[in-house]
């Protein structure tokens, strides 16, 4: 990875976390899912829009949808209501990752349209990560007393609070972006940027991905 590269993922992985920040933090607290230690919510009037904290452990996967670390998770839930009657619904995470041996996350032999990434990644190398996914959620009612199950991941959250019939919509009207570091210097490839998007009549996921965590 280039200098010029670099610097650039390390501005946007700092304003990614700056917008992290500001966005956990109008919410009075702060690709996933597998043990919730605590949660809580609130809804707020005067928005008109819900918010629910869960902290969590989970697996993180790769372009080969492969493992390579193990994340601690605070993730803020905010849902907000459409004018056509759906609900817009936005995860805010932020946490830390410890790595597991073997492909890197980029690190695809092939179909993987980034420039420069690794191809491995040792074991035991700790990061730090924000980022956030919103994307719109259609059928079931939403119930904002709910209370989300012991895994409370996005499939979780969905079904807790708007019932089974709801699901998500990941084909179109989705965001996200998710910023990866870490300054270990046995690594080759210190930041890692995951970006998609895709357009509510098109449906037709883009994905931006930049950098690596790797060590070769």
């Amino acid at each position: 990875m280039t200098r010029t590269t670099s610097r650039v993922l390390i501005v946007l992985a700092l304003a990614l976390g700056a917008l992290s920040f500001a966005a956990t933090s109008s919410a009075h607290d702060g690709h996933h899912g597998d043990k919730k230690h605590a949660t809580h919510g609130k809804k707020h009037a005067d928005r008109n829009t819900f918010h629910y904290t869960a902290t969590f452990t989970a697996p993180d996967h790769g372009c080969l949808d492969h493992v390579w670390a193990n994340d601690t998770i605070k993730r803020t839930y905010t849902v907000k209501k459409n004018n056509d009657g759906s609900y817009r619904m936005t995860a805010f995470d932020r946490g830390t990752f410890t790595t597991v041996a073997g492909v890197s996350p980029q690190g695809c032999p092939t179909g993987v349209d980034n420039p420069n990434h690794g191809s491995a990644v040792t074991a035991g190398i700790a990061g730090h990560f924000g980022g956030f996914l919103t994307e719109n959620i259609t059928g079931g009612t939403f119930n904002p007393n709910a209370t989300c199950p012991a895994v409370c991941d996005r499939p979780a959250f969905v079904a807790a609070f708007f019932g089974p019939t709801a699901h998500e919509n990941l084909d179109k009207n989705v965001n996200y972006l998710y910023v990866f570091m870490s300054k270990d210097p046995s690594l080759n490839y210190h930041v890692w940027l995951d970006r998609g998007h895709a357009g509510s009549v098109s449906g037709s996921l883009k994905t931006v991905d930049r950098g690596d965590i790797a060590t070769a």
